[in-house]
């Protein structure tokens, strides 16, 4: 008769759990602040984009692009519209969904909308336009530059 037997002894499974346990824990805010990173680089990234787009178009159709919140008065971090401002009624090229809960938004100065010139310049405001973006511990910053440049993480002069 055979006395080996096979498997593993309860002590090399307590001992493998417990590494595996202390492994989870250091991982776990690690993957955390990787996933508030990679979600405040996309929403950042579409602000920018629906920045980019609204100066190509007033540059494209030689009129003046408006972007501002869809509600009148609501914070910048909701949805957003694109839309030329010459027509009556206004002609909405496009809207922008609103960022993710947990993120705030706030700008530099209080300004309730972003107008393009037909050269890609601000019309309105008469300075540049600076966004902070903090979700967590991840924050970025965005400006709009009196040429229309739009510069991520950096400043217009």
């Amino acid at each position: 008769m055979d006395l080996r037997t096979k498997g593993f002894t309860l002590i090399e499974v307590l001992v493998t759990l417990g590494v595996m346990l202390i492994l989870i824990t250091l991982a776990v805010p690690a993957f955390t602040s990787s996933m508030q990173g990679t979600r405040a680089d996309t929403e950042i990234g579409d602000l920018r984009r629906a920045l980019n787009f609204a100066r190509m178009e007033a540059i494209d159709r030689g009129t003046t692009i408006r972007i501002r919140p869809t509600v009148l008065g609501s914070a910048w971090n909701g949805e957003l519209t694109v839309y030329d401002s010459t027509g009556t009624p206004a002609n909405v090229l496009r809207v922008v969904p609103a960022m993710g809960g947990g993120a705030t938004l706030t700008l530099t100065s209080d300004v309730t909308a972003i107008d393009f010139n037909n050269l890609g310049g601000l019309s309105a405001p008469a300075t540049p336009v600076g966004f902070n973006y903090v979700r967590g511990t991840q924050s970025r910053t965005l400006n709009v530059c009196l040429n229309g440049r739009i510069v991520l993480g950096g400043s217009c002069g």
